[in-house]
């Protein structure tokens, strides 16, 4: 079994060991050490990155308490590891906001951990139960006035830990390791976690979604915190800068853009009808109306197709698009699903309908669909 020097001191950056074994494997060569500091992939967390007698270690897995490096050299004897410390401590940060805000969570609202994941990516959490918005900003509250509380954070292996009241998402079959805030959380926890909240820095809730039977959170904290809310700064000052308004009146101002944007559609919806209405009472009757046109959106497709259907024994199709890529609407006074039918036949098509109309998307060239419409 591998001694996890992590679990002594999380902020250790150097450590040397034995080689155990090296295997060669297809790709790379696995590594087995008398003793690490790599954390390996575990418990919903990313595994460290560092290095091996300055060989990269490009993965860590943790194998029946055997912890595994992934090299794409091969390593004997004795070796000297470093582990990059930055990327470790981005996760600690993470993963004891993590542990603030499931504490928060089952303390306040009842809700149980139910999921973590610790990527490059994203950080996300999902509990048993549904919080709404209001919830959630009071939680996000209560858990940074516990980072400005500066408690430590306590991580041990307990002689009994049955005189803890902790949480675990699964069955421990073996050395528990707790890590405990007190007042806050108690959790059974394997990862490497900060000495105090106040080293989390700030959490920083992002999004939250329904997920399975209750909420998944999006979040962030320290490091990662900072650089969230710097992109969004510099995104706020640059859309204060083209609106010509404070930061604190964006809301404001982009809410009478939408408005004035809303009302312009409507006209030109309106100016559209218009000519749509100008050149229908200009057709004749006749057997069908086959139209092309680029322009239109789902409602005046709808309003022209209606303006047109008296005017025709057969059938009316608009095709609204360009580049071979139309949205179609046909309707007719026999059955139109016949017409589909016979477009299906030569074209790739997404849609359906019933007897009187049908409608979709469809990949082809004007003059094939004009030929198959108009010729069979």
């Amino acid at each position: 079994m591998t001694i996890k020097l992590y679990d002594k001191d999380a902020y250790q950056t150097i450590f040397e060991a034995q080689v155990i074994t090296c295997t060669k494997r297809e790709n790379d060569y696995d590594i087995v050490l008398d003793q690490t500091l790599f954390f390996p992939e575990e418990g919903g967390q990313t595994c460290d990155h560092g290095t091996l007698n300055d060989v990269e270690v490009i993965d860590v897995q943790i194998i029946n308490q055997e912890i595994h490096h992934y090299t794409n050299a091969p390593l004997s004897g004795s070796v000297k590891g470093k582990i990059d410390f930055n990327y470790r401590y981005n996760n600690m940060q993470n993963h004891s906001g993590e542990h603030v805000l499931s504490g928060l969570v089952k303390s306040m609202f009842g809700f149980d951990n139910s999921g973590f994941h610790l990527s490059d990516h994203e950080i996300t959490t999902d509990y048993n139960g549904f919080l709404n918005e209001q919830q959630l900003q009071i939680l996000e509250a209560k858990a940074n006035e516990v980072i400005l509380n500066n408690k430590v954070i306590h991580s041990f292996y307990p002689e009994d830990a049955d005189l803890y009241d902790y949480r675990s998402k699964k069955e421990i079959n073996e050395a528990i390791r707790l890590v405990e805030i007190e007042g806050v959380d108690c959790c059974a926890c394997c990862a490497p976690h900060v000495r105090s909240t106040s080293e989390i820095g700030m959490i920083k809730i992002l999004k939250a979604m329904k997920h399975k039977n209750g909420i998944r959170l999006y979040f962030v904290c320290g490091h990662r915190a900072f650089v969230d809310y710097q992109a969004k700064h510099i995104q706020a000052i640059n859309i204060s800068q083209k609106l010509s308004l404070p930061p604190d009146d964006l809301v404001k101002g982009i809410d009478q853009l939408l408005n004035e944007n809303n009302q312009l559609k409507q006209e030109l919806s309106n100016l559209k009808k218009q000519i749509i209405d100008q050149q229908v009472q200009s057709l004749p009757q006749q057997d069908h109306y086959l139209i092309f046109t680029n322009d239109l959106d789902r409602s005046l497709q709808q309003y022209y197709l209606n303006q047109l259907f008296p005017l025709c024994s057969n059938y009316v199709a608009i095709f609204v698009g360009k580049d071979e890529n139309y949205r179609f609407m046909i309707a007719s006074n026999n059955d139109s699903r016949e017409l589909l039918n016979k477009l299906k036949s030569h074209f790739e098509i997404k849609g359906g309908g019933k007897a009187n109309m049908v409608q979709g998307q469809i990949k082809g060239n004007q003059k094939t669909i004009q030929d198959i419409l108009e010729n069979n």
